[in-house]
């Protein structure tokens, strides 16, 4: 199961205002807009609710839009009939809400088999940072994870943090994560003067996902996100995780949607996972 089919994951979006409700084994999250109506999303269940019950249930709480992007383990022909047929009842949304496409690394093996599963680049990346000095240190502090993400997302960071607040309490300590990178500077012990990166994880059902991560110029030139990246797989290891989700990266099949995602896409592409590609599904047909 996908975090986003979760109990705790729930609990995250009903702190954004959103509503929710369990059928057939999926869970449903609506809310109402102005002007454009309601909106319920299901994001990547396992199981489809019976389709009459669930147009009742859509047009009870007056929802006029539909999002539905299944798990990868619903039968592709299935879930078109059923979405066909929804459709013809309620309107259905055709642009993506989550990553159509991701990469995930393997966490079996040895630390030396992982290690090697990287490419050159980045081994030699990992080095180079800890020869700069970078020193690795969990945290749980989330305003340190924010400050550093909305410093390296520039003017419009508190973007990219929003809502974050809310999601560590629900998933703090045993779902979470925060990997903090420090340059060398000061008295050489970590502090916030000298955080130049950071990670936050997510650990859900032995899956590790790379939920926000952002680095400061200095942090970029001294090699600290792929060391980062490098000490994330460690901690999630320990964490029991089996596999490494970097929770997004730019979709071919989608040129003009995550056009903004080629540098990182680039960046995770280095670290010897596996292409991901869930279905795509428009209003006409079905592209994989």
């Amino acid at each position: 199961m996908e975090i986003q089919q979760s109990p705790l994951y729930m609990q995250y979006i009903e702190t954004l205002g959103w509503s929710w409700d369990r059928m057939d084994g999926a869970y449903i999250i609506y809310r109402h807009f102005p002007l454009m109506g309601g909106l319920a999303k299901m994001q990547r269940p396992r199981t489809l609710p019976h389709p009459s019950r669930f147009i009742r249930f859509l047009k009870q709480h007056k929802i006029t839009r539909i999002a539905v992007e299944p798990d990868l383990s619903v039968d592709q022909k299935k879930f078109s009939a059923w979405y066909s047929r929804v459709g013809r009842e309620i309107s259905r949304n055709t642009d993506p809400f989550i990553p159509t496409k991701t990469i995930r690394v393997s966490l079996s093996g040895s630390e030396e088999d992982i290690f090697h599963r990287m490419s050159s680049a980045k081994r030699r990346a990992v080095r180079r940072a800890l020869k700069n000095g970078i020193v690795i240190r969990e945290s749980s502090d989330i305003d340190d994870l924010i400050r550093i993400k909305n410093k390296s997302a520039g003017l419009l960071g508190f973007i990219t943090t929003h809502g974050i607040k809310h999601l560590w309490p629900i998933m703090a300590p045993d779902h979470t994560s925060i990997v903090l990178a420090y340059a060398p500077g000061g008295l050489g012990r970590p502090s916030r003067g000298n955080l130049v990166g950071g990670i936050l994880l997510l650990f859900f059902d032995g899956i590790a996902y790379y939920w926000i991560a952002g680095a400061t110029k200095k942090g970029k030139k001294l090699f600290a996100p792929t060391l980062l990246v490098w000490e994330a797989f460690r901690i999630s290891r320990r964490r029991k995780c089996r596999w490494f989700d970097f929770v997004g990266v730019v979709d071919e099949r989608l040129p003009d949607k995550y056009s903004a995602w080629k540098g990182f896409t680039k960046f995770k592409e280095g670290f010897g996972g596996k292409e991901v590609y869930y279905p795509i599904y428009s209003r006409d047909h079905t592209r994989r």
